[in-house]
C-alpha cells in the first residue's frame, strides 16, 4: 500500500487524510513514477527514471523508441513491462502488464 499521487501531489480523501492505492493501481503508480522522472535526476539513484525526456515523435520509429525507453525504465520493478506505446496529441500512452494485471499510463509533455 502506498499514498495515492496525482499532478506531483498527494491526494487528499474527504476526510482530509492522503488516499491511498495498492494492488494494480500501485504498481501502475510506480511504473508512471520511473516513466515520468528523468533518468540520472537523483543522485542517490542515478539509474533511476527515464530517457523519454530525449524522446521526440518525429524521429524514425518513434514509438518503437518509446517503448525501448520505457522498458529500460522499468527494468527494476519486478513483472512490470511496457508492451506498447502509441503517440497521441499529448504524449504518449503506454499500455502496461504487471503480475496484478494490465493497465494504460498517459504521459503529456514529455
Amino acid at each position: 500500500m502506498d499514498t495515492r499521487v496525482e499532478n506531483g501531489g498527494f491526494v487528499l480523501g474527504p476526510n482530509g487524510l492522503p488516499e491511498t492505492v495498492e494492488g494494480l493501481e500501485e504498481l501502475l503508480q510506480y511504473a508512471r513514477l520511473r516513466l515520468t522522472l528523468r533518468r540520472g535526476s537523483l543522485p542517490y539513484n542515478r539509474e533511476l527514471g527515464s530517457g523519454l525526456y530525449q524522446w521526440s515523435p518525429q524521429e524514425d520509429r518513434a514509438e518503437d523508441r518509446a517503448l525501448a525507453l520505457a522498458n529500460e525504465a522499468l527494468q527494476g520493478l519486478g513483472g512490470v513491462r511496457a508492451v506498447s506505446a502509441r503517440a497521441v496529441d499529448s504524449g504518449l500512452v503506454f499500455s502496461v502488464a504487471t503480475p496484478l494485471g494490465e493497465g494504460e499510463i498517459t504521459l503529456g509533455d514529455l
